[in-house]
């Protein structure tokens, strides 16, 4: 299972070593919103009450609303018609050719940044020679979660540097690795990316490989990494360009959620018929005069307690319900609540027995509370989409050319087709039709699903004629 922990302590360790500077103090609630994410914490596994050690297996069960959340933020703010451009014919013959794929293969990468409060984009260069050129370069992107990201430098706003640890292969081997991206004054501010490998049998312990190179100048002063958060103050650190999960507020909220579905659960496991039935009721193998609890199968069928003389009911039923309405009531409450807290505006998230769990499309053009905090979360993400292909495009050229372009624009495209306020867009056309700014037969067209011939015959407009004052 894959485990989020923060960056390991050899790798600070080292960093301070270099003389860097690590903060990574988001670690601990990285930690923890890690947690809900994956369901790990002890509301869900508490310890056994009969031992006290180990997992009780009979720990609470979860819809995982923390992770439901962040998969829906991510697919409402970049989804397969969101399009990375630019104005630049070079730049955007690049991008078509480069970034062609990347929202699709970054959709559960940006739902985990929403969910640890931050990831990392960073850049690479494959192609490179010895002397750190290559006429074939190529910039590949790589996504590092929280708790691989640990900043250097910051700017109050926005990291300078960063420090990232994984785990790679190179030349068929393991190895740990740990990247600081920088910019080195001694070559006038451009960008480099050192690389360290470590022996993952021998914590810390640094290894030397020819396949890396350990300096490479991007010969760029754009950033070689974008950091990408969700719209949300860090409340915790001061000066940290690491965010806060989308989720931080709403952890209570997510307790509320599953507690009701774990409810629901026993409610239907304890609420099942059962068949209590005397003694002079169960059948008695006649060779052995054994009673047959053969029917006592998943506990349906049970012996009473022997009573007082007199008081005897061979099959008495036990059925207590599994009350429907009043769980049904009390998740559609719950998730709800959840709803609120996580910036979608209430009944985004919603049970019931004909619809099933609604979600965005049901909902969305009529919710301004969510059209406003995803506006937000698309401001964030397209400030990292630009820096990250600014910098690529440039370190890219840096490597191949020599020389790298600063002036790199990049526009970020978002679907309004998923999200739009469809009462306020209704109400400002139909203004715009009263004050003859625009022509009826548009708002005919497009809100009564008539083809343009039909709308022009409907209102009563013809090609070239004036459009009249919009009215009864």
């Amino acid at each position: 299972m894959k485990k989020v922990t923060g960056v390991p302590g050899w790798a600070t360790r080292f960093l301070k070593r270099k003389g860097y500077a690590p903060r990574n103090s988001m670690d601990a609630h990285i930690r923890a919103w890690w947690s809900w994410y994956q369901t790990t914490n002890g509301f869900y596994a508490a310890d056994r009450h009969d031992t006290g050690r180990g997992a009780d297996p009979g720990g609470r069960l979860s819809i995982r609303p923390a992770r439901a959340v962040c998969d829906e933020w991510a697919s409402l703010v970049m989804d397969e018609k969101t399009a990375i451009s630019s104005p630049q014919t070079e730049v955007n013959d690049w991008l078509a050719e480069r970034a062609d794929a990347f929202v699709s293969e970054q959709a559960d990468n940006l739902a985990l940044a929403f969910a640890l409060g931050s990831g990392c984009w960073a850049v690479g260069i494959e192609g490179v020679g010895e002397d750190g050129r290559g006429a074939d370069a190529e910039a590949t992107i790589d996504f590092y979660d929280a708790g691989k990201v640990c900043p250097l430098l910051t700017d109050g706003t926005e990291a300078v540097s960063v420090a990232l640890v994984s785990r790679c292969l190179v030349g068929g081997v393991t190895y740990d690795r740990v990247q600081v991206h920088e910019p080195v004054a001694e070559t006038g501010g451009t960008y480099h990316i050192r690389t360290w490998l470590f022996d993952p049998a021998r914590e810390g312990a640094e290894v030397v490989s020819d396949e890396v190179i350990g300096d490479l100048d991007t010969r760029s002063a754009l950033p070689t990494f974008a950091i990408v958060r969700p719209a949300i103050s860090n409340t915790y650190e001061e000066l940290c360009p690491l965010g806060v999960s989308v989720f931080d507020d709403a952890v209570d909220t997510i307790k509320l959620v599953d507690a009701t579905f774990d409810m629901m659960y026993w409610r239907c496991r304890l609420g099942l018929p059962r068949i209590i039935c005397e003694e002079s009721g169960i059948r008695v193998d006649p060779k052995t005069g054994r009673r047959d609890l053969g029917s006592t199968i998943d506990q349906k069928l049970f012996k009473a307690v022997p009573g007082k003389v007199g008081q005897s009911s061979p099959l008495t039923m036990y059925d207590p319900g599994i009350r429907a309405d009043e769980s049904e009531t009390a998740m559609n409450d719950a998730l709800s609540m959840l709803s609120i807290k996580c910036g979608f505006g209430p009944n985004y998230f919603s049970f019931t027995r004909q619809g099933g769990l609604k979600t965005a499309r049901e909902v969305v053009s009529d919710n301004s509370v969510l059209y406003r905090n995803l506006r937000k979360h698309e401001g964030k993400v397209g400030e990292a989409l630009r820096r990250l292909f600014a910098g690529a495009y440039s370190a890219e050229a840096g490597v191949r050319l020599g020389a790298a372009p600063e002036g790199v624009e990049i526009d970020v495209t978002w679907d309004d087709s998923v999200v739009e306020d469809a009462d306020a867009e209704r109400e400002t056309m139909k203004d715009d039709v009263a004050r003859g700014l625009c022509p009826r037969w548009v708002y005919v067209a497009k809100y009564y699903g008539m083809s343009d011939e039909e709308a022009r015959a409907f209102t009563g407009e013809t090609l070239g004629a004036a459009p009249d004052d919009f009215g009864e």
